[in-house]
């Protein structure tokens, strides 16, 4: 490893000074350490980029409620995907089939039938932020009753020249259209819960392969997958339709699930055995999205309005924040290939980022202190997860640019301090440290700025339950 420049070096000076300024100097010399739980980072061993897996549902653009647009707060977290699912809670008339094409008895040769006006602004206020779009076909969750649009259609086979219509107009420009390049095309959402699908197993099935083989007729290139189920996929549906797909030769690009969580070690096991499944089916190659995840401690029945209220608090709260960042730094190790946080909405969604004033919450921040990893590029060797209680650590650095940065989570774990220690990086320069900490009381905010300069290579970090720190640093 190229260390020429001693700036991985001055890494080791950063953490003897946080140990200082926690006023733990005397304790990191002490026989107390010894039983402390410890975090390693290995600048020597690098592990490459970060998988995309910062990824939202939803856009910016906010029509539905406070009407902002919240295109400047996007660009703080970078996602690098956006999926469109239950887009008309913010932005009406958007996306879902019968939104875009009404009156499913007309031509769907002729555009005419088409609206595309509100779903086309909607697209582009993504594209304009450097993100890449997947499109789910399909329509919106539906609560309570009456049901009107998450029926199976009338008829299949013309469902899935609509859809073909729509890839046609972002993509090759048909009706006044674009050339967007699309590549990520989902099939439905939820088809194995009531509010999002009133048909049988067998029927979403069909549909699926139907608009599948359809599209990829129109475009060989187009990515397409599903099942986009709520549940693991060695549930009943999950297990049908990868045996379908394989049965029936119907194209599978990505095969999608969705897993909402109170527990860290539950969130990842999950995703251990969807993948698992995916690969038992024979589909090796196929890639993984994790299209809808969160943080929920219990969903409330919906007969309280402070129960609620308070359960969605937590979610997007010190709490949820803490298990977003904890997951995301495992996620990078599983077969996941891109995943998509639930919700960037900005409006009545109660666990979006962003309140009914347009106001962000905490949990966007969550975002931004992963995003931040992220553009430093490089991911470096780390050890001291503990996945039980949602304990993490994440580190990247660019030598080139002489930044460096530590990622470090608890969501609930007792112990609130930890022993860090920085291996194989020889010390020679000064470095200026930046902490930024996001807890109950702090958005991410930066706490405490220092030059440093020593030759001690380990401190005691203060890390409490529900509790974030955000560690750059940059060679002076």
């Amino acid at each position: 490893m190229n260390t020429n420049n001693g700036i991985t070096s001055a890494f080791f000076g950063l953490f003897l000074f946080l140990g200082l300024l926690s006023g733990n100097a005397q304790l990191a010399q002490s026989n107390d350490t010894a039983t402390l739980p410890e975090f390693t980072v290995d600048v020597s061993k690098t592990m490459g980029g970060f998988k995309p897996l910062h990824g939202v549902n939803g856009g910016p653009r906010i029509r539905l409620g406070n009407a902002f647009d919240n295109s400047e707060y996007f660009k703080t977290f970078g996602p690098p995907h956006v999926r469109l699912h239950d887009t008309r809670y913010s932005d009406e008339e958007t996306v879902d089939i019968h939104t875009i094409f009404p009156n499913f008895d007309a031509d769907e040769n002729d555009p005419a039938n088409y609206h595309f006006q509100k779903t086309d602004i909607y697209i582009k206020s993504i594209l304009d932020l450097g993100a890449k779009v997947i499109f789910r076909l399909g329509e919106s969750i539906e609560h309570g009753e009456p049901k009107f649009y998450i029926h199976p259609p009338a008829d299949f086979e013309k469902w899935a020249r609509i859809c073909s219509r729509i890839v046609q107009h972002y993509n090759m420009g048909w009706a006044d259209g674009f050339k967007w390049d699309i590549q990520y095309w989902e099939v439905w959402n939820e088809p194995d819960i009531a509010d999002c699908w009133s048909g049988t197993q067998e029927q979403y099935l069909q549909l699926y392969e139907i608009t599948a083989k359809t599209l990829k007729k129109l475009d060989a290139n187009l990515k397409v997958g599903g099942p986009t189920i709520a549940f693991n996929l060695d549930s009943e549906l999950g297990e049908a339709f990868l045996k379908h797909c394989k049965n029936t030769n119907s194209p599978l690009d990505f095969v999608s699930y969705h897993i909402y969580s109170k527990s860290t070690d539950d969130f990842m096991k999950r995703i251990e055995i969807s993948n698992a499944t995916i690969r038992k089916h024979g589909f090796k190659d196929v890639e993984i999205s994790l299209s809808e995840w969160n943080y929920i401690p219990y969903w409330p029945d919906g007969k309280n309005r402070a129960e609620s209220r308070d359960v969605f608090t937590q979610t997007t709260g010190a709490p949820g924040s803490a298990f977003t960042v904890s997951v995301l730094s495992y996620m990078q190790d599983t077969g996941l290939n891109m995943a998509q946080y639930y919700s960037a909405f900005g409006t009545i969604f109660r666990i979006g980022l962003f309140d009914e004033s347009g106001i962000p919450k905490k949990a966007i921040h969550a975002l931004e202190a992963y995003h931040k990893m992220v553009q430093l590029g490089t991911r470096v060797s780390t050890s001291g997860n503990k996945q039980e209680t949602g304990v993490s650590i994440i580190a990247s650095t660019d030598l080139g640019e002489g930044k460096t940065a530590v990622l470090l989570s608890n969501f609930d774990d007792d112990a609130s301090r930890y022993k860090l220690q920085i291996k194989n990086v020889p010390f020679k320069n000064e470095l200026k440290c930046s902490e930024y900490v996001l807890d109950d009381n702090h958005n991410l905010d930066l706490d405490r700025e220092q030059i440093l300069s020593s030759k001690d290579f380990s401190l005691i970090v203060d890390l409490p339950k529900s509790t974030v720190s955000l560690l750059l640093f940059e060679a002076m």
